[in-house]
């Protein structure tokens, strides 16, 4: 247990989504050792001006107990960077999760094939139908189907894998007590019922607009492939798409009406390089070899599909049920946010610390650079004879991340700040 409480701690002091842990692992090994290190070793690690140094030679233990109480308290299991339980897939990606707290069942992930399904908040007819019909069937082929459990095409994807009693892991922008939105309160209870809710932020953690690009690293990182249903070109969905291309995981779009803004990022995606997705059986059929035995695409053909109808309201989406009063053991809080008003989940540039770009790889400094101080500039004016396009959005993905810059429509981008 008190090896737990220095995870939550170093958890506590590692900003989501910075690479503050994946150095500090690397160098001092066990969260004991960086917590014993000197101000020194700390700042031979990260430098001083990064905004996780003050927490860290703090070396107060204080929140990380009570955090540690909580769920304790709770019954909410915690899953460090050390644990064998830990998904592989989220070592190798950058600003690796130091730990993620979670309700349900703790899923094997060397074990099944999760399959990200995202897109807009949102969405038209066909966009409903198409994500809760192909979450359906990849759910009856062996998919596990991963998600944000947001509003629109998350839910959708989520309620198609649960009406073929699927496996579900639900990746939340805030802390693992806070049900967002809040009319999602059944959607949350089937998914632990059925799978699994996970989050790196803290119990009492509110779900501001800037944890959920963040969380969208964790939802592309763990998946083996991500598919885009709906999305306008700066939407959480295309944040995901984006951390899927910079983690070479592969993804997937549907095409939609062409006069249609929520088919602007599947379009996108196509004549990017994303794989054209028409139905479940795209994914799986690519798949399956290298999921043998665990997926299996005749299965998606052995059944007729769940009305969808039915399945909404028994899981009181899209206004079919009244709204339940209280949250109950699962979830024991509210934030302000969630009660006064939906958070935007856009690309929007987030105040982060002028010191992050030194930290960052030369090559994503010289990317950069190349953006013009003032307006903007076209992707391909990134490119050159050994720089790219596809390299390029790796780098800017990473920028975006860090809110040094803004992607455009048109492709284009634009530097967020002056530095």
């Amino acid at each position: 247990m008190e090896n737990l409480l220095y995870w939550v701690w170093l958890s506590l002091c590692c900003t989501p989504g910075y690479t503050t842990f994946d150095k500090l692992i690397a160098e001092l090994d066990t969260p004991e050792r960086i917590f014993a290190a000197t101000e020194s070793e700390i700042s031979s690690c990260i430098g001083e001006r990064v905004r996780d140094y003050t927490m860290l030679v703090r070396k107060d233990l204080t929140a990380a107990k009570e955090v540690l109480d909580f769920c304790i308290r709770h019954k909410v299991g915690i899953l460090t960077y050390a644990d064998a339980a830990y998904p592989e897939s989220l070592r190798s990606i950058v600003g690796s999760p130091v730990l993620l707290y979670y309700r349900g069942q703790l899923p094997d992930f060397e074990s099944l094939c999760p399959i990200a399904v995202v897109g807009n908040r949102k969405m038209s007819a066909y966009g409903q139908k198409s994500a809760f019909t192909i979450a359906a069937d990849l759910a009856r082929a062996g998919a596990t189907v991963v998600s944000g459990m947001a509003k629109g095409v998350d839910a959708m994807a989520m309620a198609g894998a649960l009406s073929e009693e699927g496996r579900v892991i639900a990746f939340l922008g805030s802390g693992i007590d806070i049900c967002y939105p809040e009319e999602h309160l059944t959607l949350a209870r089937e998914t632990v019922k059925n799978g699994c809710i996970m989050t790196e932020y803290a119990p009492g953690t509110p779900p501001e607009r800037f944890n959920f690009p963040k969380r969208n690293r964790l939802i592309s990182g763990v998946s083996a492939a991500t598919l885009m249903i709906e999305g306008k070109e700066r939407s959480g969905g295309m944040i995901t798409a984006r951390h899927a291309m910079a983690q070479n995981r592969p993804v997937y779009a549907l095409p939609g009406n062409v006069d249609s803004p929520g088919s602007a990022a599947t379009h996108l995606l196509l004549r990017g390089g994303a794989r054209l997705l028409t139905s479940a059986d795209d994914v799986v059929r690519d798949l399956e070899d290298t999921y043998r035995g665990i997926l299996n695409p005749f299965a998606m053909a052995s059944a007729e599909p769940a009305d969808m109808e039915p399945v909404l309201r028994r899981l009181a989406l899209n206004g079919c049920e009244e709204k339940k009063k209280g949250l109950g053991a699962l979830f024991s809080r509210k934030s302000a946010a969630s009660r006064e008003k939906e958070v935007e989940i856009e690309t929007d540039a987030q105040d982060f610390a002028d010191p992050i770009l030194s930290s960052m790889d030369p090559e994503a400094r010289r990317v950069y650079e190349a953006i013009p101080e003032e307006g903007d500039c076209p992707l391909e004016a990134l490119c050159g004879e050994h720089l790219p396009l596809r390299t390029v959005m790796k780098y800017l993905l990473k920028l975006e991340i860090k809110g040094l810059i803004t992607m455009l429509p048109g492709e284009r981008v634009k530097r967020a700040r002056s530095l």
